[in-house]
């Protein structure tokens, strides 16, 4: 990682049968890097990570397949200039959770 610990970022959220959303809020003239996405669901859903409002990873969640938990680790996506990053778990049926990590950048 080529910058100090200061620049790095972790956001949490966790919901119920409407999903959530972990939200890393915009930093003015700077970019955030999205280098993983990870949490838990009860249901299928789908996993997303958007810049701003524009969905820049996405993938399917099967829990009779994959089970509880989910992890997309090493996804280093690039948000655009002075833009939110977001993890979204689309919904479940009571318990579901969300965490996106990642680093900062000028």
């Amino acid at each position: 990682m080529p910058y100090g610990t200061e620049n790095l970022f972790s956001a949490t959220a966790a919901g119920t049968d409407s999903g959530a959303t972990a939200t890393q809020a915009a930093v003015a003239n700077k970019n955030h890097v999205v280098t993983g996405i990870y949490g838990h669901a009860d249901a299928d859903a789908l996993i997303r990570v958007t810049d701003g409002g524009t969905v820049i990873f996405e993938s399917k969640v099967d829990v009779s397949v994959e089970g509880f938990s989910f992890a997309f680790p090493g996804i280093n996506l690039l948000c655009a200039t002075n833009s939110a990053a977001a993890g979204v778990i689309s919904a479940s049926s009571a318990d579901c959770q969300v965490n996106i990590s990642g680093y900062t950048i000028p």
